[in-house]
């Protein structure tokens, strides 16, 4: 049976003993005994009636029994009973203790009688320590005992009854204090419980118990006065028991995995050679077995260790009739001594131990060789490679079963060792050569020609091997590996010549296999001069490579410029002499598409030409080539040009509509008069959809009458509102000609646009200028009162009417003409103020009629005034902040040259609006900007022209296109960008 006596007396006295707030205080001896002493000398004065005395009393009994408690260590340590005095302090204590239960209040009894219990158990007065322990969980609730000391007790009182082998009572105990999350020296509790399972023949359980434990190292700590701390000599003690646990049911993989994952790693080690011994010791060979195997994975084994265990392992296996396993420990035994080394007497002992092994092993399985001979073999020929008859014998019955690696391997030791002759080493690589040939193994075969290689002297067997050794490389399919290996063998004058040419054959099928053109051609071209006899056939494979070559470079988009222009440049029309029609056509096929790309104007548009004077040139191709053409000078925005090379083709594969909507809009954007041509006849061909309306908006603004094609055109474009209102926009900033318009703006399907209250609100925006001048001229005439009467009523009539305007501004929702009309109002209410302040008085008046005249004045004036601030309010709200002028403010920004320039006068009648605020100063910022000019539209289809792909750039000139430019530019480049962008290239 576990006993528990040695831990858990270091772990209590290594904890604090009561929640006494006086054990939070940490003393060393010297002031205990100062404090000890002075306690006493001040109890000795005191009266029993003092108020102090009872704490004093309790104080008192703590500090000794701490002082019990650290001498109580010390004498552990000095390992001598008593010496330090701890017995009379415990007893001291313990019978102020006693004393004390008689004088405090019942609710103060639990960590009295806690400590007292402690103090009995301690001085081996088990069963009075059992009592207290019992009688503070039963009056726990009467007395008001704190929880943690209830839960103490019973943990308390758990390890008194476990060592009574009282197991089933300890058990209670020990669960119920577990469910004190905040138990001291928890883990020791639960070590407790685990056995008490074990002892009550609930195995299962007790592992279970450890296994959790174990899983998370952090918790196994012990309780300190200075906090928790981790019991590194505690975690090995559980691990041990686990083991021992294990040994008493079958032990699986699972329990050797659990355990090695749960012991720490600077333990394993021992601990698993542990288990291993607890293992082998109960009989379980075969879980003895798996730990050692374990064991012997450890890298960090000493020599000494891994030996003893490889020798153990080994004897394991010979247990277990496992000659196999038991050969295998052979070989990590070997392994340890090669890596570890050994003293020269050491090294002698070992090889005739391992040598009579081997032999002996090999005389049982002479008529029947197998793999367990075979590594034995091996395992002695890595330990001791010198012992030249063990390393024949074991090549030999490599090669009777058939395992032509480990032949080759064996014989390679011999040849690469200086300790035997040349002659011993020639041999060794002539038998791995056939060895490895034998097997047909290419990598094995391959590894054996490069050691023959390395090794053995050149001569005319080293040619042949090194032949053999590219055509291997040919064989596997390393192309690159076998054109570069047989072209070395080609040029090699000392070769057999029927060797060399097969050699040169061979190196430029490799070639070609690999598509490598370039290398091929060159070398095609040298072979033509190192064999006279082949030059017409190496010639000709030249030229087919050039051609090859250059087709795939000017094919493949991942070409570099650098590529593009070494294969334009090595298109030599020297190398075209005696060419077919099909080889000039590719030819020059091949020479357009890289001057393409390398934007060779002059070289691409000669190619072209070139190629479609080639006599007998298919109508296909040059459908293709005039395409191809007509596409580059679309990307380099030459659309004049683009234009004139479409007109050539006869697009037969396309339908009429198509290829005039093509050439119109071509027209149209090199700005020619013909794209109105093209675009009717597009229409009259049956184009239909969004295409046809965006055609006739085209139509209608190129037209030199643009508001007699609108109307005609009008029936077609009502499909689509929104286009319509665009056009018509752009039509009357065109000419300003409302009029004219009015039969297109009174459809219905115009009715909801903005076309209508746009260019009414121009009309008002006029309306209201004039009617601020007109006002603004207007004066009062004081000269003699009729007239002043007659003025006055002229400019009330003219202020209702203003009044009247700043009402139907409301009805054009538009910030503009609402600024304008509040404008209007308050400026000229507020002159209306100044001006009959300013009449003069008239003659005669008494000072009260004075008084009761300027009265009369005010009153008049009031309304006048009230109107003016209420107007200048909702203009300071406009400028504070307006959602319909920031939207204005980006129209502006966003808007056609056509309709800029009507919403610049719009801006700048708003600009002439006095006022403050974060929207006069966007207004101002924006009037300030710059405005792009026809240069900058200019340049920017410069960059995009000779960067035709620069998707950057060409949303730059988007920008530009939007704002100045052709109104089909944006939406060209829009899908110009969109095809890059999807991994195309031009």
């Amino acid at each position: 049976m576990k006993t528990l006596n040695g831990i858990l007396i270091i772990a209590l006295l290594g904890g604090s003993l009561v929640t006494s707030s006086a054990f939070a205080e940490k003393m060393n001896a010297e002031t205990q005994d100062l404090v000890i002493n002075k306690m006493e000398r001040v109890l000795s004065t005191l009266e029993r009636s003092d108020s102090a005395w009872l704490p004093s009393q309790q104080r008192l009994a703590d500090l000794l029994a701490e002082r019990a408690r650290t001498r109580f260590m010390l004498e552990i340590e000095a390992n001598c009973e008593g010496c330090k005095g701890s017995k009379d302090d415990r007893l001291k204590a313990v019978k102020i203790y006693e004393n004390l239960l008689k004088e405090v209040k019942l609710n103060e009894h639990g960590p009295i009688l806690f400590q007292l219990a402690h103090l009995y158990e301690m001085a081996g007065q088990t069963d009075k320590a059992i009592n207290l322990y019992e009688e503070i969980i039963r009056d726990a609730k009467k007395k008001s005992i704190l929880p943690a000391i209830v839960s103490r007790s019973h943990a308390s009182l758990g390890d008194l009854l476990f060592s009574k082998s009282r197991f089933a009572e300890a058990k209670t105990h020990y669960q119920i204090a577990l469910k004190d999350a905040g138990l001291e020296n928890r883990v020791l509790t639960i070590y407790n419980l685990a056995w008490c399972e074990f002892n009550l023949g609930n195995l299962n359980a007790a592992i279970v118990i450890f296994e959790n434990l174990l899983k998370d190292p952090s918790k196994i700590v012990r309780d300190t006065e200075e906090g928790s701390k981790y019991d590194a000599p505690f975690h090995t003690d559980v691990l041990r028991d686990l083991a021992t646990f294990y040994s008493k049911k079958d032990i699986t993989k699972k329990e050797i995995d659990t355990f090695e994952n749960l012991a720490p790693a600077d333990k394993r080690k021992g601990l698993m050679l542990y288990f291993a011994k607890e293992a082998d010791r109960i009989g379980q060979k075969q879980a003895a077995h798996d730990i050692l195997n374990r064991y012997l994975a450890d890298s960090s084994l000493t020599k000494e260790e891994r030996i003893e265990a490889s020798v153990q392992l080994a004897q394991i296996n010979y247990d277990r009739g496992q000659t196999s396993a038991s050969i295998a420990e052979f070989a990590k035994a070997a392994t340890a001594l090669q890596k570890s080394g050994c003293s020269e007497d050491k090294c002698a002992e070992f090889q005739k131990t391992m040598k009579r092994y081997v032999t002996e092993l090999h005389r049982s399985k002479k008529l029947k060789p197998d793999q367990d001979l075979m590594n034995a073999y091996l395992t002695y020929n890595k330990t001791f490679p010198s012992d030249m008859e063990m390393t024949q014998r074991g090549a030999q019955i490599a090669m009777d079963l058939g395992n032509y690696v480990m032949a080759v391997q064996l014989y390679r030791t011999v040849s690469e060792s200086s300790s035997f002759s040349k002659k011993e080493r020639q041999e060794a690589l002539l038998n791995e050569v056939a060895a490895a040939e034998k097997s047909g193994n290419p990598a094995l075969k391959r590894e054996a020609y490069l050691h023959f290689i390395d090794e053995a002297p050149k001569g005319e067997k080293s040619f042949e091997v090194q032949y053999q050794l590219a055509y291997l490389a040919y064989e596997q399919k390393l192309y690159s590996n076998a054109a570069a290996d047989f072209e070395d063998l080609a040029k090699d004058k000392n070769g057999k010549a029927d060797l060399r040419k097969k050699a040169a054959d061979l190196s430029l099928d490799s070639l070609a296999q690999i598509k490598n053109e370039k290398t091929l051609e060159e070398l095609a071209w040298d072979y033509s001069e190192i064999f006279p006899l082949a030059r017409t056939e190496f010639e000709s494979i030249a030229r087919k490579s050039l051609m090859n070559r250059v087709a795939a470079v000017a094919n493949n988009p991942k070409s570099s410029k650098s590529d593009l222009k070494s294969a334009l440049n090595s298109m030599d029309s020297r190398k075209l002499q005696n060419a077919s029609q099909q080889e000039k056509i590719l030819f020059y096929n091949n020479q357009a598409v890289l001057a393409k790309k390398l934007d060779e104007e002059k070289v691409y548009v000669g190619a072209i030409t070139s190629l479609l004077a080639v006599p007998g040139i298919s109508s296909e191709l040059r459908e293709k080539s005039l395409e191809q053409l007509t596409g580059y000078y679309e990307k380099k925005l030459d659309f004049k040009n683009a234009y004139v090379t479409a007109l050539r083709l006869e697009n037969s594969k396309i339908s009429e509509k198509e290829k005039e909507f093509r050439l119109g809009t071509l027209a149209d954007l090199a700005g020619l008069d013909a794209a109105s041509k093209h675009y009717r006849r597009s229409l009259d061909a049956g184009l239909r959809g969004e295409r046809s309306l965006v055609v006739r908006t085209r139509l209608v603004l190129t037209s030199a009458n643009p508001v007699r094609e609108l109307k005609a055109q009008a029936p077609e474009l009502k499909q689509k509102p929104a286009l319509l209102n665009e056009t018509v926009l752009l039509v009357y900033a065109q000419n300003g000609n409302a009029d004219g318009l009015k039969s297109v703006l009174d459809l219905k399907e115009m009715r909801k646009q903005s076309a209508n209250l746009f260019i009414k609100k121009q009309e008002f925006y006029t309306l209201l200028q004039n009617e601020k001048a007109k006002i603004a001229k207007h004066e009062l005439d004081s000269s003699k009162d009729r007239l002043m009467q007659k003025t006055i009523e002229e400019r009330v009539k003219m202020l209702k009417k203003a009044d009247r305007l700043q009402a139907d501004s409301l009805g054009y929702k538009d910030v503009t003409a609402q600024m304008l009309a509040l404008n209007l109002v308050s400026s000229e209410n507020e002159r209306m103020v100044k001006d009959l302040a300013s009449l003069p008085m008239p003659q005669g008046l008494t000072k009260a009629e004075q008084q009761q005249y300027i009265s009369i004045l005010k009153g008049r004036s009031k309304p006048f005034l009230l109107k003016a601030r209420y107007a200048q309010q909702k203009q300071q709200e406009i400028w504070n902040r307006s959602l319909g002028l920031s939207q204005t403010l980006r129209d502006y920004k966003i808007a056609r040259p056509e309709i800029r320039k009507l919403l610049a006068r719009e801006l700048t009648l708003l600009n002439s609006i006095p006022g403050k605020g974060p929207m006069k100063d966007a207004l101002e910022d924006t009037l300030d900007e710059r405005q792009l000019s026809a240069r900058d539209l200019t340049a920017a289809r410069k960059v995009v022209a000779e960067d035709p792909a620069n998707v950057r750039e060409i949303e730059q000139l988007k920008q530009i296109e939007t704002k100045i430019g052709h109104p089909l530019m944006a939406t060209y480049l829009e899908a110009r960008i969109s095809h890059l962008q999807k991994g195309n290239s031009l």
